[in-house]
Order: C-alpha cells, then structure tokens, then sequence
C-alpha cells in the first residue's frame, strides 16, 4: 500500500461509546505502523480525546451546529465530499452505523474520486420494539447504503453470514472483522488470576449505560430471586434510566448489594477484581465488555442479545440466556457460581481481539477493496 495516501477514520467525537474507542485504537494502530493516518472529526474534544496518538493526523469536519447528531451529519454532507477531493485518501473507515449512509453519499457528491468507504454495522439493523414501517424503511436503507459503500464489515462471522442472505445484492461486501477490544493490561492481568472456589460468594459486575437497551431491570430482578445467595454487584454506567434503576433496587431490597459507581473511564481493574460479568441487554451488535472481561479472566453470563456472542460462547461450552427473562439470568448466575468457567479458554476467545490482531485483519482488507497490493 502507498502509505502517502491517507487513511481516514471517520468518527463524530470521541465521546464515551465502545464504537469512539474502536475507531482511535484503530487510526492508533494503523499510524504506529507507518501507515498516513487521520481522524476527521465533527467534534475534537470529548471523554476518550486523549486516546487519540500524536501521530493521527486530526481534520475537523465544517459543520453547521443545527440539531443533534443525526441533522449535522447530514448537514456536514457537503463539506465531506470537498474534503474528499482536496484531501482524496485511500480509504475511508465509518466507524458505525450512523456514519455509514452520509459518507457514501459525500463520496458521490466527490465524483470522480478514488476514495474506497468501508462500512461498519455496529448495531443490529432491525431491534426489538421496531414497528413495521421502520423495519421496512431500515432494511431498504442499509441495503442501499452496503450496495453504495465498497465493503460492509461485520463484527461476527454470523451477522456477515445474516447480511449476506438479507442482501443478496450486496452479499460479497460483507466481512467479519474483530474490533480491538483489548489491550496488553487486560491479558496481563488475567496471567495470574486464580479460579475462583465453587460456591464461594463472587463480586458480581455489570458494565454499560443505563438506558432500556441494556435491560437492567431485568438483571436486578434476577438478582432478587438468588437474595438469599451470597453475592454482591458492582454497576459502572450513566444514562437515562439511573435514577430508576437505584429505586427498583431499593424496593426490592437490594441496596445494601448493588453498588452503582456511574461512568469510570478505565475499567481493567473492576474485572480483574470481578468475578461474574453479567450483561442482560435487549440486544447488541456484537458487545466489546464481554470480550474484555474475557481476557482478564473474569466469566461470563450473558443473554442471547448477540448472535455473535452467543456463537463465541457456545464454542467454548458456554449458552447464553433468553432476553428479558430474570428467572433464566438468576439460574445462569446461579450455576456459575456454583461451577466456574475455565480461565483458560475465556482469555484464549478475547486473544483474537487484541489491537494488534485487530489492526492486522482491518489492514489485510486495504489491498482487497482497493484493488493493489
């Protein structure tokens, strides 16, 4: 690859979601390996900016500040496809779902450009609680984005495999690629973890924003149905949905066993003195707190929120639980802590998510959509 042509990162802010940390540990890893490396940002200051490496060139995009996220990034359409054909890089990475549509059409407003758009679906194109007609209109608008984009990339081999048979059109656009979810300090601190003893009273951790995706209600109602078991939990996130979840907690008498420690940055240290993650959300694209939990050696239970996940753990022995079902969640935590997973085989999964593996297998597919070696 002509490493004087940029690769682009495209990516609102660098805000506080699993997708804004993907996409710097991505231009991180890329610029680290010689490769001319940028970041085109609406927004340049946000909870994760500092992740960003001095040597990922940083553009901001002119957008008028009009309405929320999804207005400006339709605004912003116009100033993209000029920065495309002052800058023309070789490639251009959407970091998510949101991203994806208005960088395509940037790239035909560009015309005559070489610039490749490589796509990724973060989030599920069709989630519960759709109506029809937004189902309709989702299918047709992320079929035609994947038709107009040059390569979807998927987080798991099975949604690559869903996408595939939804557009046939677009059927060979479609690649699983793992995310850099973790890093050296998550392996490192899973070397020496010891297992933990069947029946010995585990520190529970959940992990993610408190709003209806994650179904928190439905995890503190499970943890009521095993109160006369001996655990505690341990919740890190912020979001809509807090203020209630810390009364459901109180009215089910739990609050003495619930502790909710809002928004933490760097959360290495909570797995490595966790021993259960429990994740109870509605639905996922593919989940990164699992992995990373999984690589410091901290179980895993989990719902079937995430045909990816779901296949990852079923091939090391482990089933996930039906949505929104405390009953099911309160028998999965149940059993984990009367018989603990392996180590061994949870930190091997997470292994593949490394950012140096994951940088590696976004790189091999430059010289597939670009055509060169």
């Amino acid at each position: 690859m002509n490493n004087s042509e940029p690769v682009v990162h495209f990516l609102y802010e660098p805000g506080n979601g699993g997708l804004d940390r993907v996409a710097i540990l991505l231009a991180n890893g890329m610029a680290k390996r010689g490769i001319s490396t940028e970041l085109w940002l609406t927004k340049a200051d946000g909870p994760v900016a500092h992740l960003i490496a001095s040597n990922v060139k940083i553009r901001i995009v002119p957008t008028p500040r009009i309405g929320g996220r999804g207005v400006q990034l339709f605004l912003q359409i116009p100033a993209v496809a000029g920065m495309m054909r002052k800058h023309r890089p070789r490639a251009i990475f959407s970091a998510g779902n949101q991203t994806n549509l208005s960088l395509v059409i940037a790239r035909k407003l560009a015309a005559d450009i070489p610039t490749k758009i490589i796509q990724k679906i973060t989030n599920p194109v069709l989630r519960p609680g759709f109506n029809h007609w937004v189902k309709v209109y989702r299918t047709w608008r992320f079929g035609l984005t994947a038709r107009l984009g040059d390569m979807s990339l998927t987080l798991s081999a099975a949604d690559a495999e869903k996408y595939a048979q939804t557009y046939p059109r677009a059927a060979d656009k479609f690649h699983a690629v793992p995310n850099p979810y973790v890093h050296a300090d998550m392996l490192a601190s899973g070397e020496h973890r010891i297992a933990r003893a069947p029946g010995l009273a585990p520190r529970l951790l959940a992990v993610g924003r408190i709003a209806p995706q994650k179904g928190y209600m439905t995890l503190i109602a499970a943890l009521a149905h095993i109160a006369d078991r001996p655990w505690s939990m341990t919740i890190l996130g912020d979001g809509p949905l807090l203020d209630e979840a810390k009364r459901f907690t109180k009215k089910l008498g739990l609050a003495d066993r619930i502790e909710f420690r809002g928004f933490v940055d760097d959360v290495t240290p909570y797995f490595s003195q966790s021993d259960i993650l429990v994740l109870s959300s509605r639905w996922e694209g593919f989940p990164a707190v699992p992995i990373e939990a999984m690589a410091t050696g901290c179980a895993v239970v989990a719902t079937d929120c995430s045909a990816g996940l779901t296949q990852l753990l079923n091939q090391i022995g482990q089933h996930t639980v039906p949505v929104h079902d405390p009953e099911a969640l309160a028998k999965a935590i149940s059993n984990e802590i009367d018989s603990p997973q392996p180590i061994a085989p949870l930190r091997a999964c997470a292994t593949a998510y490394s950012i140096e593996n994951s940088v590696e297998d976004h790189l091999k597919l430059l010289p597939q959509v670009c055509g060169t070696s």
